[in-house]
Order: structure tokens, then sequence, then C-alpha cells
């Protein structure tokens, strides 16, 4: 079969769900499917190309707002692509709204890999955000074949799929069980970033609102003993910063946008990962789960799909913004290297359950069962 990706962007080594998009992409090639992505064009970058066996169509964007890419030729280049399954990550205004009408109106098979509510930063943007959830969001999700939640939890939560929970499945992201896992090499790293020898808390990811950063930096001012690394960068990069500096917290280190190859030696050197997001943008926590893999606990905020991701056996949950609650669970996982090393343990089995092949394999059954029903 041929199966399309629709996404606002698309790359081999960065992004969430890119690399989930990667991921499934690379397991469908495996089975003799083909596969393409539909997606933004960058400046410099071809229309067409063939990366790793995947198929891209980029598009260029009329102009950029709120972050979203708006495509007026994306109608068209899967009309031209004329694939056999759609299958729409988001939601992304413009984007998986126009993929799952023109599955629609072809009488194609789709799914919507409900990823997030819609959200924003700024007002102007929530205010946008609530306007779409509240109009568009419904309709699109009542077009689609298939509606895909990565789980229960946050689809019964979800202002949009509330009201769609007998056509929902829940499928989780997946990790790739080979690359992330503990028995990795440490290499230089330590050496490369200029990092302790121990008691190290970890961080990476985007420097943006949602994922609460800044509460996680205020709570290190009462850590003793334990180093922060902060991996990434974002908006927020210079208001970071200025909170490290004018509250002289000491024990925060920012080592800027690290490859995504050497994340995997990231997490093995540290002893906790810590994922303080703050709200429903953050729907899953890829991040934490390739801890996990790595056989490193996790502290994660009590969210959500986050709370399914994250057991009682191989982390902690706290409430989001609770400074209070992310310096006390830092601290005692810090003191007692026998629970670090049991969650530990126990984080690797957790994420043995979220392998990519089974994953892939259940996406392939909707869209064959989808198929099934249009023919």
């Amino acid at each position: 079969m041929h199966i399309c990706h629709c996404f606002k962007s698309f790359s081999l080594s960065v992004g969430g769900v890119e690399q989930d998009i990667r991921y499934l992409s690379q397991e469908y090639i495996k089975a003799g499917h083909r596969v393409s992505v539909v997606t933004a064009r960058k400046p410099g970058s071809s229309q067409r190309e063939v990366v790793h066996g995947i198929e891209e169509i980029r598009t260029s964007p009329l102009f950029t707002i709120f972050k979203v890419p708006i495509m007026p030729n994306y109608y068209h280049c899967l009309s031209v692509l004329n694939a056999d399954i759609i299958h729409a990550h988001g939601t992304v205004p413009g984007i998986s709204d126009i993929s799952v009408i023109y599955a629609s109106n072809k009488k194609k098979a789709s799914v919507l890999n409900y990823r997030f509510d819609g959200n924003a930063d700024s007002l102007i943007g929530s205010l946008f955000a609530g306007i779409y959830n509240h109009l568009i969001n419904p309709f699109i999700a009542s077009k689609a074949g298939r509606i895909v939640a990565t789980s229960r939890s946050y689809a019964q939560s979800s202002p949009v799929l509330k009201h769609y929970l007998d056509r929902i499945e829940a499928i989780p992201n997946g990790v790739d069980l080979q690359r992330f896992n503990p028995g990795i090499e440490e290499g230089d790293v330590k050496i490369k970033y200029g990092l302790p020898e121990n008691r190290i808390m970890l961080f990476a990811g985007r420097f943006v609102k949602y994922k609460g950063l800044e509460y996680l930096i205020r709570a290190m001012k009462f850590v003793e003993n334990g180093t922060l690394i902060v991996a990434g960068s974002g908006p927020l990069e210079n208001h970071l910063k200025q909170i490290v500096h004018e509250h002289n917290i000491t024990n925060v280190k920012f080592i800027g946008l690290i490859p995504h190859e050497e994340l995997p030696r990231l997490y093995k050197i540290s002893d906790i990962y810590v994922l303080p997001s703050i709200t429903r943008g953050e729907n899953f926590g890829n991040s934490a789960l390739e801890a996990m893999a790595c056989g490193t606990p996790v502290i994660a905020s009590n969210l959500p799909g986050v709370r399914e991701l994250v057991t009682d056996e191989s982390g902690i949950k706290v409430e989001p913004k609770d400074i209070s609650s992310l310096a006390s669970s830092i601290n005692k996982l810090l003191d007692d290297s026998n629970m670090r090393k049991q969650m530990g343990i126990a984080a690797r089995k957790n994420a043995e359950k979220y392998s990519w092949v089974d994953v892939a394999q259940r996406f392939l059954k909707i869209y064959e069962d989808l198929l099934k029903t249009k023919s």
C-alpha cells in the first residue's frame, strides 16, 4: 500500500512528531510499503527528495502564523500523490484538516493521529486555538476514517476527543529499543560537555512555555549536591538563563542543542530524567520514554498521557508547577541509590512495551481495515 504522512515539518534528526513519522516509516518500508510525507518546503531544499526510502513532497508556505506554515498548494500535492492511506498528524491548522477533508472528498482511507489539542503560548494564539478546537477540530474528527490518540486518558480529557470516544483507538508513541538501551557505551560525553561525574538530572527538549522548564530550574535552588543538565534550545532560552542569573542558581548547566545521535548517551549517564511539563501540550512524553529505555528513572508531571507512560515503579509523578514537590522528589531519588537502581530496571521493562515494531503493526492493521471498507 502507499501511505502518506501529513505534517507541518519533517526531519530525520529532530522533532518529536517528526521522529515518530520516521520510525513508523522505517517499519512500513521494511514491510514492503511505499511511504511519502507531504510537508513544508524549507529555503534551499528541493520539492521532492527520497531520503532513506521515504519520499518527501515539499510545498512552499505562503507565510507562517503561530508557528504553522500556510500552504495553499497542500491539497493539490495530496491529489497528485494519490496515496492509498492519508495519515494526518496533529492537529495542525491547514494541514491535518486539509488532509482529512481531501481524503473524505476523494473517498480515501484516513487516520487522524490526534496528538494534541490546539494550543499556543500567546494570548491571541490561545484565542485562535480555542476557536479552532470548538469549531474546526470536531468537524475534522467526524470526517476522519479512524481517530488515534496517544492514550485513553488524553482522549477522555480532551475537549474535542471526549465526544468521539467510541471511535478512538489509543496507540502510544514508540521507542527504538536498540538505540536507547542501558547497555550503550557512555564514551566521552561527560568530558565533551564538561559534566560532573554523578548526581546528574537531565532535561532535553524545546525551551517553550508548556515544557515547564522554568519550574524545574527554580526547583534546583532547593536541590543539594546535584546538577541539572539542560539540553536544547528555544524562544525562552534568554528568559531561563536570566532566572538562573537573578536567583544565583549555581547547579544548572545549559549545553545547547544536542545532536539526536548523542541523546542516548546523555540519558545513560543521568541519574534522573525530569519532564516538568505544565499543560496538555505535552500529551505523551517521548523524551521520558527514551530515558526509561536507557534504564533511567523519571520524574514527570501528572498530566493526561504522561501519567499512563510513567508508572509508579519506573518514576515519580508530581503536580504541574509544583516547585516544592519537584525539589523534594529529586532530593529523594538522589539520596537513595537503591531506589534509583530499582526504578531504572522497572523503567527499561516498562519501555519495552513501546517497541516501534509493535506500534507500526497496530497502525498497519488499522490501514488494512480501512482499505477493506473502501473496497
